[in-house]
């Protein structure tokens, strides 16, 4: 009878000793779907950096005209559309400010490439810039073009945005706005 208590004793020690060892190892587990959120990198924001402007006309490109600006990328209705928003774009011309005024897109596609990774784009035939609201410009040339063909792309990886806008062909020259900024 001893040995049959002795081997009692053993197999509810060696029990209690795996059933611990499940207790602890389900405290290293966890869900695959909570890590991916923990890293996702929310793509709305304000983003400022470099603006740079090139100007081609019949003789060739301008040299670019470069500035300090910020983009906001509002959030839209669903989680793959949102607005696109230059506010207060001005142009640093022979060391003049000259007032452009706001470029609003909207509706813009917000495609994932997987991860923290996204693109871009949406085509406007006719957009229209409006004035600007920075204190001291007297004068917003935008409104004054009318509506303007507009082609809006760009990329966004992680807090670091790229942009371009290219508007083709407005008043015989193509216009090519560069941005790259971060959050």
């Amino acid at each position: 009878m001893r040995v049959i208590n002795q081997i009692l004793f053993v197999m509810k020690k060696n029990l209690f000793y795996l059933f611990a060892l499940v207790c602890a190892m389900s405290l290293f587990t966890s869900c695959g779907s909570d890590d991916d959120d923990d890293n996702k990198v929310e793509p709305y924001g304000t983003y400022s950096g470099n603006l740079s402007v090139v100007l081609t006309t019949q003789a060739g490109a301008q040299d670019p005209i470069t500035s300090k600006e910020s983009v906001q990328l509002i959030k839209g209705s669903s989680d793959n559309k949102f607005s696109f928003l230059l506010k207060n774009f001005m142009l640093q011309m022979g060391g003049i400010a000259t007032g452009i005024g706001n470029i609003n897109i909207e509706n813009v596609d917000l495609v994932s490439v997987g991860g923290n990774k996204y693109t871009f784009s949406k085509s406007i035939p006719e957009l229209q810039i409006t004035a600007g609201d920075k204190e001291g410009v007297a004068v917003w040339l935008g409104p004054t073009l009318g509506k303007i063909p507009v082609d809006l792309s760009g990329t966004i990886e992680g807090n670091k945005v790229t942009v371009v806008i290219n508007i083709p062909s407005f008043m015989s020259m193509d216009i090519a706005v560069n941005f790259t900024g971060t959050k």
